[in-house]
């Protein structure tokens, strides 16, 4: 019995290991937005005036209901995120000037970082101490875009394209070279002089200073020459991007771009760290960013921020102890490897053991590379650990199926997990290779979003791989070759009155329980409908894709709220005291206001009336510039408020408001009478201006926004298909190599039609989902192809055993539906499980993502569907095809040898050789 209890401690040991390290992977994991909270960061669209292009804040874009500015503002944060590899973010636009970002960083430096890129218009100058300037569109090198270099320093090198004969640039540099040479610069180096020291000559730098967001005949250096004066506009002051020594801008002998070296924000020392490192490429990607970053047609104005919920949930308990929290996704886990072990324990009895332990061994190896690389985790990670834990499994039902099978020939436990062992190679290799160019394609193009998904399935296939080679083979090993459980074939659930006695030469007599069942007598009608639905599914995601700009699904309001939003100016910064007036007002005015007959906010805890129980949030101060009749621009101090309403309001609904027992504005009263008004009207500057008794002064403004217009499509729809169809296509060239033409084409139409469809039904349903579902049609196509190598492998091993070496067109049919319908029970097992860990996960997360494993459900319904009507016949077609083109070989030319000629080396006579005269 040592064999059992080796592969019983093995077992145990592996999972225990598993056990105790899962709660310290788990609290390391990086997420983004769905299992952590972050911020929300507003922006306002601001019209750029066409001349001089300075903010005019007067222009309101809701008068000629233009959305187009505040939609190409979406578009391009868009684009900026992707580009910052930011992997999960929500972007919502809101009436006709408002942008909502909702995302998670590490830390407030890195939120800072992404506000400034979103709201970055890159209107660059070069200046100098002296007020000479050139324009970028002067200076700039415009075929080219500003890149990173690695200096001799270690440290990274910001490199800038530049024109350096152009005469506007040369204007700046020569100025400031000349004061540099001569010590007359602007800049003077402090020096502590010690006691008895002799006083040196200061010495003096000058700089090149690029600016952003420059406006023209305002900016100047002469506004923020000495901070210490009270004309310094430190506001103008934060509109440097960069400084470069006007000694050597370019710090090679080269004068086609401008360099200059990146360290951390205040590091002095001169040693590198790895720490040291990091953060300076992490600024000098920033300041690259920004650089290539482009203008917008207007401004981009961060109003502010405030924190927000994940949109998922929790995996780590928020307590002292950081724990893994009981989240639904844990609990989800949790039932899978339960129900999914008990699945396999009825299927494979005592076999069920090695593939349960194998498959959730291999898994905690993909979640610990997320930790260990970095990666964000998120829904695509989690189809990523679903995708590598049904290849292991599949992986073991593979062996397994192969060890019932010689059992069923008459073999031994021992024997039949020999031949097991050898038949099962390479078709777990095969599954293996989809799974990591499955992951290959999507980190290649499958955006930021994806590699955590990418991550799992490369490295954890690797890792898999080597477990079900050897791990699974040494556990079958000690469980067949342990003496006491000789010809127990039951523990593996294989009837022992169907195995036959090879000492009496009995032949096989059980196949499997569907061998006589003819799949493929519905073909016609399925494929027929398959089509179809395959050219109706293309043509959905074609249309809807060109109507909605890429956005092939019908998108819905994430938040479904509107949000009132109050502002006003003060000349002085953080005016405590006007700020604390105005939300007792906001509150007072909410206590007072209905609508649908519950008031918006409790008048007190005792309050037994209905009420939304909203209240005031978001306040923070800002400083933005305002136009004035003469052209100038000032500096005021803004402080906003929002206010979160609890539905998708349009505005105009009516309201109910009370100044105390009168009734100032009622909800019931007929259009056009005193007392009735709707609530956009209601939430405007005018009705605060108006209405005494609202008590509001003319320094407040409040503003209506409507429920949220847009959302930007986030993944892409596209590059999420690309990187299925081009993992599709790797896998389908190892497929030809391995089971030839005919079956590595059919494969390719199988994955072809699943993954079309289903990506094509939710279209067509016209569900309301994002693009986010399709982070689901990788596995979609993992299970497509896993199913198609059960068939593949079983015909090719029942053509190499046919003694008749009958290669017709009629027995090759007969051979194909025999397959199928042997195959037929692991294909069953495989989608059994698929299914089970789709309608699992379904059914415990929450309804933002459930709809990614909804899609994975229908793929996996579709393709096993598909798998045995039509793969067999399809892939039969193709080679009655294919047997027709014959190749003709050039014959080889024999040359008839010359016959020797015999030679005579003795001078003896030699005797005649006549066969048989001389026997």
């Amino acid at each position: 019995m040592r064999r059992l209890w080796s592969h019983i401690i093995l077992a145990a040991t592996s999972l225990l290991m598993v056990g105790a390290t899962f709660a310290t992977v788990v609290t390391n994991i990086d997420s983004n937005i769905e299992y952590e909270k972050g911020k929300e960061l507003v922006f306002r669209v601001v019209k750029k005036d066409a001349e001089d292009e300075i903010p005019n804040y007067d222009y309101d874009f809701s008068i000629e209901k233009d959305h187009s500015a505040v939609e190409s503002v979406a578009k391009t944060m868009d684009k900026r995120l992707k580009t910052a590899d930011i992997s999960r973010y929500e972007i919502e636009t809101q009436g006709y000037d408002t942008v909502k970002v909702r995302l998670v960083q590490e830390n407030d430096q890195q939120y800072e970082i992404i506000r400034n890129y979103l709201s970055f218009n890159a209107t660059l100058a070069l200046s100098n101490s002296k007020e000479t300037v050139a324009l970028m569109d002067d200076f700039l090198n415009k075929d080219e875009k500003a890149y990173l270099e690695t200096s001799d320093t270690g440290y990274p090198t910001i490199v800038i394209p530049i024109n350096y004969d152009n005469e506007y640039f040369q204007a700046v540099y020569t100025e400031a070279k000349d004061m540099a040479d001569n010590n007359t610069g602007e800049y003077v180096e402090p020096h502590d002089h010690e006691e008895g020291e002799e006083e040196t000559e200061e010495v003096r730098h000058a700089y090149l200073y690029l600016w952003y967001d420059y406006i023209k005949d305002y900016y100047s250096f002469s506004k923020i020459a000495d901070s210490s004066s009270e004309e310094y506009d430190k506001t103008i002051a934060s509109k440097i991007l960069m400084t470069f020594d006007a000694a050597d801008p370019f710090l090679d002998d080269e004068h086609d771009a401008l360099r200059t070296y990146v360290r951390p924000s205040g590091e002095e020392s001169t040693e590198i760290t790895a720490d040291s490192l990091k953060k300076a490429y992490e600024n000098a990607r920033f300041y690259i960013n920004l650089l290539n970053a482009g203008t917008m047609d207007n401004y981009v104005e961060f109003m502010f921020q405030s924190n927000t919920d994940m949109l998922v949930e929790s995996l780590v308990a928020l307590d002292a102890h950081m724990t893994v929290a009981w989240s639904r996704t844990f609990m989800a886990t949790l039932c899978a490897i339960v129900v999914v072990s008990l699945l396999l324990v009825y299927f494979y009895r005592l076999g069920a053991s090695s593939i349960a332990t194998v498959s959730i061994v291999s898994t905690f190896f993909g979640l610990l590379f997320v930790v260990l690389f970095g990666a964000e985790f998120n829904i695509a990670g989690i189809i990523g650990l679903i995708s590598l834990a049904f290849t292991s499994v599949l992986s073991g039902i593979i062996y397994l199926n192969k060890f019932k099978e010689e059992c069923y020939r008459g073999r031994a436990l021992k024997k039949a997990n020999s031949e097991a062992a050898k038949k099962a190679l390479l078709p777990t290799i095969d599954i293996h290779v989809v799974l990591v160019a499955m992951g290959v394609a999507c980190y290649l193009l499958g955006g930021v979003l994806m590699k955590g998904f990418a991550l799992v399935t490369i490295l954890g296939g690797l890792v898999s791989l080597v477990l079900n080679l050897a791990g699974l083979r040494g556990l079958m090993w000690l469980v067949t070759n342990e003496q006491g459980l000789n010809n127990r074939y039951d523990l593996f659930d294989v009837s022992e009155d169907q195995v036959p006695n090879a000492l009496e030469e009995e032949k096989q007599k059980y196949y499997g329980a569907n061998v006589e069942r003819d799949y493929t007598k519905h073909k016609k009608p399925v494929a027929i409908a398959s089509l179809v639905l395959l050219v109706a599914s293309i043509a959905g995601l074609i249309t809807w894709g060109i109507i909605r700009d890429g956005a092939v699904y019908r998108s819905t309001n994430p938040n479904n709220t509107s949000q009132v939003y109050v502002e006003y100016y003060s000349v002085v910064e953080n005016d405590t005291a006007l700020s604390t007036d105005t939300v007792n007002r906001l509150n007072t005015m909410l206590k007072n206001t209905s609508i649908n007959g519950k008031s918006l906010m409790a008048k007190d805890n005792n309050d037994s009336n209905p009420s939304y129980n909203l209240t005031v949030d978001s306040y923070e101060y800002t400083t933005k510039y305002q136009t004035t009749a003469g052209g100038l621009v000032e500096t005021k101090y803004y402080a906003y408020y929002r206010i979160d309403l609890p539905e998708a309001y349009t505005g105009n609904e009516t309201i109910t408001y009370k100044n105390g027992d009168t009734v100032v504005f009622d909800e019931n009263a007929p259009e056009g009478d005193a007392k009735y008004m709707t609530m956009k009207d209601f939430f405007s500057e005018a009705t605060l201006n108006s209405e005494p008794a609202l008590g509001f002064n003319s320094n407040v403004t409040i503003s209506f926004k409507d429920s949220v217009r847009a959302n930007a499509d986030q993944p892409e729809f596209k590059w999420l298909i690309v990187a299925t169809t081009v993992g599709s296509a790797i896998a389908a060239l190892y497929m030809l190599l391995r089971y030839r033409l005919s079956r590595g084409l059919a494969s390719l139409a199988l994955v072809t039609f699943n993954v079309g469809i289903t990506a094509g039904l939710f279209c067509l349903m016209y569900l309301p989902v994002t693009s986010y579902v399709s982070v689901a049609l990788p596995f979609v196509a993992l299970f497509s192809y896993g199913i198609a190598v059960l068939f593949m492998n079983k015909e090719r091993e029942m053509v190499l055993e046919d003694r008749s070496r009958d290669n017709s067109i009629e027995n090759r049919e007969k051979i194909m539906k025999r397959a199928l319908a042997i195959s037929s029970t692991p294909i069953t097992i495989a989608f059994i499980i698929a299914l089970y860990l789709g309608v699992n996960f379904f059914g415990f997360m929450f309804t933002s993502v459930s709809w990614v494993f909804l899609l994975m459900i229908l793929g996996v319904a579709i393709s096993t569907a598909l798998a045995l009507i039509l793969f067999g016949p399809c892939a039969h077609v193709l080679y009655k095809w294919f047997s027709g083109v014959k190749i003709i070989k050039p014959r080889e030319n024999k040359k008839k040898k010359a016959r020797p000629v015999r030679v005579n080396k003795s001078a003896e006579p030699e005797e005649a050789i006549f066969i048989g005269i001389n026997d």
